[in-house]
């Protein structure tokens, strides 16, 4: 009776055992307890167990124990070969132990889609071949249990990320919704702030070797010199640097560098920070930094697996915006495509209307099809000029001319007041009388010395007298030649004196000029004799004469701060008899076909390339 009490007691504690596995296995509300659970109720049902252990893949793609038995830490150098050769061939394995025959190493492999998730391993001794068989029976039937743990795991991230890339969706089309970078980027960061309930989202973009603070949410506008701006950026930069998520409070295993997350953490006075590398075509594209209140749950990993979901959906967005700015291949590409679809679509006729305007204002300011001429002040002047001049000093008497009269070779201009000369005149008529009377008394007496005293001054009153009779011929000034004056009016100069020599009257043949052009130095290198010009007088009312270039002289003059060149050129047409010598006016000479771009940029590119060659070295 003792014998079956004792049998029967330990059936009732084996049962005991048993139901309290069970219920352990029923109530486990997380994977480790439920792992264990099931490893405990699988040793205890299975004879000559010794060790089991539960490999599960965990993040980053490792296998890490799940579940251990019997508790505590221990060493199994068999069951990890086991492992290895389990995980590596994804089948059954059975392998004796080296060091110990009896005992035997088992390794299920626990796959889900053809993709290895863990294995179950146990470490048994005793066992004859129908018992294994037994064993690897029961095996295939309670991995099952972990089998739908994994699945319920996988189902769980799926939703998790569905989700998150819904949220994310969402966020990008908001994005989408604009045209231009900064748009874009402002309204990512409000779509952001709403989707992971932030306080604040900020967006920094690549810039070189450093990140630059380019958006913040709920504002246009923020200063870039700021404390808080600052900390962003080196926030930014820490999370480049490192290519990884950071998390204050860190949420995720590792042992990342989170000393500017810190410090912006305790800058701005928020309760959590985040910061996203984001990439394209791994590529870094920027930085997204999420920041939460103080009163605000911290984050977790669904917050984080959704920040990431963002970033990796908006980086090419962002990217494209980028390019798509810059001039070259950018902003030139894209307005030019506009352009163009205005231009040659079916509709927006005013885009072609300015189209074709543009066009014709391209045509006439850069098609060779204007005349470039070199413009210059001119002056009419005879071809042959003549002088009338004072042939002595004396005092002006009359005139009866002035410039612009027409006058005759010969022709009295003005006089001479001859006064003076008269009585010049009769003093040395009388000296010359006596000197004659005196010489001839001393021929008569035969007196030598006195005849040739009185010849020699007999000679030179007469030469004086010769004098005063030339000089009384010429006070009447007349005209060289028959023309035209040129200069000099007397009539307001009478009674005046002049000296010798001085210009009276300027005479200039009528029908015989030439126009002198006073040719900047800038311009002459364009002037070649032959060209033909006109000549525009200003007496004659906006009338131009032809002329032809004879003569480039290196005559220069100075005239109002400007070195100008003399030209010389030959008048045509029959306009020459209303044309008179002294005229002023403009001159322009014809050089060829420029266009009107070159014509009227061309003082601007001389100035400019004058100014270079004078500074560069």
């Amino acid at each position: 009776m003792s014998v079956a009490a004792d049998i029967g007691t330990a059936s009732r504690s084996q049962g005991a055992d048993e139901a309290r596995l069970w219920a352990s296995l029923a109530s486990a509300r997380d994977a480790g307890s439920f792992c264990q659970a099931w490893l405990d109720l699988q040793c205890a049902r299975t004879r000559g167990v010794s060790a089991g252990l539960i490999l599960l893949e965990g993040t980053g793609g490792a296998f890490a124990p799940a579940a251990g038995w019997p508790a505590g830490p221990q060493e199994h150098p068999h069951l990890r070969k086991v492992a290895e050769a389990t995980l590596a061939n994804g089948q059954v394995v059975v392998e004796g132990d080296a060091d110990d025959p009896d005992t035997m190493g088992i390794g299920y492999p626990i796959a889900a889609d053809g993709r290895m998730m863990g294995a179950v391993l146990l470490a048994v001794t005793g066992l004859t071949s129908p018992q294994m068989q037994l064993l690897l029976r029961e095996l295939h039937w309670g991995v099952g249990w972990i089998h739908s743990l994994v699945w319920q795991h996988r189902s769980a991230g799926d939703e998790g990320r569905t989700e998150a890339a819904t949220a994310a969706m969402d966020v990008l089309a908001a994005m989408q919704e604009h045209d231009t970078l900064a748009e874009a980027e402002l309204a990512l960061c409000n779509a952001a702030t709403i989707a992971l309930d932030a306080d604040r989202v900020s967006l920094g973009l690549v810039q070189g070797d450093r990140v630059k603070l380019s958006a913040m949410s709920h504002g246009a506008w923020f200063r870039k010199r700021s404390d808080v701006a600052e900390a962003l950026e080196a926030a930014m930069d820490e999370a480049m640097d490192q290519d990884m998520l950071l998390s204050v409070p860190l949420v995720r295993e590792g042992d990342p560098i989170l000393l500017q997350q810190d410090r912006l953490l305790a800058l701005a006075g928020k309760g959590a920070v985040a910061s996203v590398p984001m990439t394209d075509r791994g590529l870094p594209v920027g930085v997204l930094t999420i920041e939460r209140a103080v009163d605000a749950e911290p984050f977790d990993a669904r917050d984080l697996l959704l920040a990431e979901t963002i970033a990796a959906l908006v980086a090419p967005g962002i990217a494209l915006r980028r390019r798509e700015e810059r001039w070259i291949g950018g902003r030139i590409r894209r307005h030019g495509m506009d352009g163009a679809r205005a231009l040659f679509g079916p509709r927006r006729p005013l885009a072609k209307a300015l189209g074709i305007g543009a066009l014709l204002l391209l045509m006439i300011l850069f098609v060779p099809f204007a005349q470039f001429q070199v413009r210059a002040d001119a002056e009419l002047e005879g071809q042959v000029q003549r002088a009338a001049s004072a042939p002595f000093s004396g005092f002006i008497a009359r005139s009866q001319a002035r410039a612009g009269d027409v006058v005759r070779a010969g022709q009295v201009l003005a006089t001479l007041d001859d006064r003076d000369l008269i009585v010049d005149r009769a003093r040395a008529l009388g000296e010359v009388q006596q000197l004659d009377r005196r010489y001839r008394e001393a021929l008569a007496k035969h007196e030598r010395a006195d005849m040739s005293l009185a010849g020699a001054q007999l000679r030179q009153a007469e030469a004086s007298l010769r004098l005063i009779e030339y000089k009384l011929a010429r006070t009447r000034i007349v005209a060289p030649l028959s023309g035209v004056l040129v200069s000099g009016d007397l009539s307001q100069k009478v009674g005046t004196p002049v000296e010798e020599g001085d210009v009276l009257f300027e005479v200039a043949p009528l029908g015989s000029f030439r126009v002198v052009l006073n040719v900047a130095e800038e311009d002459v290198n364009y002037l070649r004799p032959g060209q033909q010009g006109r000549f525009a007088p200003t007496g004659l009312a906006g009338e131009t004469v032809p002329f032809t270039v004879r003569r480039i002289t290196s005559v220069t003059a100075n005239v109002d701060g400007e070195n100008v060149f003399r030209v010389e050129a030959e008048l045509a047409g029959d306009r020459r008899a209303v044309l008179r010598p002294g005229m002023e006016g403009v001159a322009k000479v014809k050089i060829d076909r420029r266009s009107n771009a070159w014509i009227w940029t061309r003082g601007l590119r001389e100035w400019l390339r004058l100014f270079f060659w004078k500074w560069l070295p």
